[in-house]
């Protein structure tokens, strides 16, 4: 009997700054910066790699930093790559796309030019699959214009997986039943996808760090969706302006709707179409026109999206499809929000200021759901972007989705260094995963910019304790209870009631000075 079993990994301790050499290679070679949050996720990939090669850790770490060493760089990026995805994963991008910007942008160009879309960092292959479907739902089966797809990945392993077309029920869970009927095939436990959904795909193994392939040029459409959150902000920089230069004049860009441009980006301008937030790329002002980015912002794309797109109809959808064939109307995102965060999403004129408001009380209620859907009604594009990341940075944590609230804390930090709410979650995390100096750090910021606030004082008394800096942890705990003093027993303060708070720093208070003389 042969013994399949996975050999043990090894245990790796590694040298102080060499996670940090590491991680800058994989950093400067994908773009995606590991946060030490994911020093575990880097550990598990280095591990697996040595024993891939037989080589020691020193060794390897010589070999990735060489030039000849680049295609096992490239494994050890596929180690650390995250892959999770979803058919449909933004449902309102979805609804934007085939209500509103692929009827409109088939009516306007030439009858003889395909629609050209791209979704860069495709993973697995549910959005460009989602894309293809949507484009069938939109210009009928058979298409009555070419549509080309082209989904590209860093990943091989996951552009493997991609091409053959199979999912597991999981990844299915925004794909209705006729959807389902119309586009899959059962087999066993796993479902394949449609040939007429496969033929509008082409896959292809790209690093969005290096240079574009000519067919990249003349985009009409671009999804990027979070993919940019794990990267450095001069990065993101640097790829969205190819972006930006990749498309034609009109062109839409789809980020992740936690992801913004404010401060990154002044090419794109924002608008809000079918209740989504999309980029486009306007038209340079006519040689009459102000130069001004009023008068940028101001000018109707070539693809007639008006500055209120709050009035733009969606055009009449019999572009083809046969009757036989009904259109399928895609799952409701905001089904499942409950009465409160329903009332607030009916409030066309609520500002960002009230969304941020109503966000955190739906997060401090436990709702983070309802939260994320909320959030995502304010535009970040303005002052308001970095409160508005931060906390659903919160959201996605409260969700166990650790990896993007991370990412996204960063993003907030990155758009506005004092951000309390992200230093103040980013030590939470830090303290999860064991990094007690690094949260330190974090909350030791947060209460500078917040130093009247309870629940950070408490966080750092605990982080305090746990590293055994007895003298300043028992300063932290006094603190808190001098700051709790205005509020009710019963009162929550994120999420914690006011009265364990205030019995927990007793305890501690006591035990910290018997232990103190």
């Amino acid at each position: 009997m042969h013994n399949h079993t996975r050999p043990e990994l090894p245990e790796l301790v590694l040298k102080p700054g060499q996670f940090e050499m590491i991680r800058d290679l994989l950093a400067r070679y994908s773009g995606v910066y590991l946060d030490q949050t994911r020093q575990r996720v880097l550990l598990t990939g280095l591990a697996q790699r040595l024993v891939a090669t037989g080589q020691t850790l020193d060794a390897y770490a010589a070999y990735i930093a060489d030039p000849e060493g680049r295609a096992e760089l490239q494994q050890l990026a596929e180690s650390t790559l995250n892959h999770e995805t979803l058919f449909f994963r933004n449902v309102p991008h979805m609804r934007a796309l085939q209500e509103v910007i692929l009827p409109d942008l088939h009516r306007r160009k030439p009858a003889n030019l395909p629609l050209r879309i791209w979704s860069a960092g495709c993973s697995t292959g549910e959005e460009p699959y989602s894309l293809a479907m949507i484009a069938l739902e939109t210009l009928g089966m058979p298409l009555v214009r070419p549509v080309e797809i082209w989904a590209t990945d860093l990943s091989e392993q996951a552009l493997a997986r991609a091409r053959s077309g199979r999912y597991r029920d999981r990844a299915l869970t925004n794909v209705t039943p006729a959807m389902r009927q119309r586009y899959f095939q059962k087999h066993g436990d796993t479902w394949l996808i449609n040939e007429p959904v496969r033929t509008l795909v082409q896959f292809a193994q790209l690093n969005l760090l290096e240079p574009f392939p000519a067919r990249c040029n003349g985009m009409d459409i671009i999804f990027c969706q979070n993919v940019t959150i794990y990267f450095q902000l001069a990065t993101c920089r640097t790829l969205i302006e190819r972006f930006y230069r990749a498309m034609d004049t009109g062109g839409i860009l789809f980020l992740g709707f936690s992801e913004t441009l404010w401060n990154i980006h002044d090419g794109f301008r924002l608008r809000e179409v079918a209740g989504s937030f999309v980029y486009y790329k306007p038209e340079l002002p006519q040689p009459d026109s102000p130069g001004t980015p009023e008068a940028v912002s101001a000018h109707p794309s070539s693809m007639g999206i008006p500055r209120n797109t709050k009035q733009l109809e969606a055009p009449a959808r019999n572009t083809g499809r046969t009757k036989t064939t009904p259109p399928i109307t895609l799952p409701d995102a905001r089904q499942n929000v409950d009465l409160s965060a329903q009332r607030l999403l009916g409030q066309a004129s609520l500002s960002d200021t009230e969304i941020i408001q109503r966000g955190q009380a739906l997060l401090d209620a436990g709702q983070s759901h309802e939260a994320l859907e909320l959030l995502a009604l304010a535009p970040l594009n303005g002052t308001h972007a970095p409160q508005v990341v931060a906390l659903m940075a919160r959201a996605h944590a409260d969700r166990g989705d650790i990896d993007l609230a991370v990412a996204e804390a960063r993003r907030a930090i990155e758009l506005d260094s004092l951000t309390t709410e992200a230093y103040r979650l980013l030590g939470m995390l830090y303290a999860q995963q064991g990094q007690l100096p690094t949260a330190v750090q974090h909350f030791e910021r947060a209460r500078y910019l917040e130093p009247g606030s309870a629940i950070i004082s408490f966080h750092l008394a605990e982080a305090y304790r746990q590293l055994q800096l007895l003298g300043p942890a028992l300063r932290e705990y006094r603190s808190t209870l001098r700051k709790l003093e205005p509020y009710p027993p019963d009162i929550l303060l994120d999420g914690v009631a006011v009265d364990w708070l205030r019995q927990t720093c007793k305890r501690y208070v006591k035990i910290l000075t018997i232990d103190d003389r």
